[in-house]
């Protein structure tokens, strides 16, 4: 059976805040190539109470979104290469 080496305590996810120095921080470590002005739009979008940080509510809204455009991206270039005669 699979044990975490430490336990977790999942209410310190709802109770942490992110900056926007550590969104910075963690964009960079992935590797992400945003500019100064970009990372404070991604911010602002981001922070929907505007209290100058995001929480981890706000933090998944934004990654779910994110992940839905993408999603609709696709499905909408798959649609294109199938509708041949651009009747759709």
């Amino acid at each position: 059976m699979f044990r975490p080496s430490k336990p977790h305590n999942h209410l310190a996810c709802y109770l942490h805040q992110l900056t926007f120095e550590e969104l910075k921080t963690g964009l960079a470590r992935i590797g992400s190539r945003l500019s100064e002005t970009e990372a404070k739009q991604l911010m602002e979008a981001a922070d929907v109470d505007g209290n100058g940080s995001i929480d981890y509510i706000e933090f998944i809204s934004a990654t779910m979104h994110r992940h839905r455009l993408e999603r609709d991206e696709h499905l909408y270039k798959a649609f294109q290469y199938f509708d041949k005669d651009s009747s759709g």
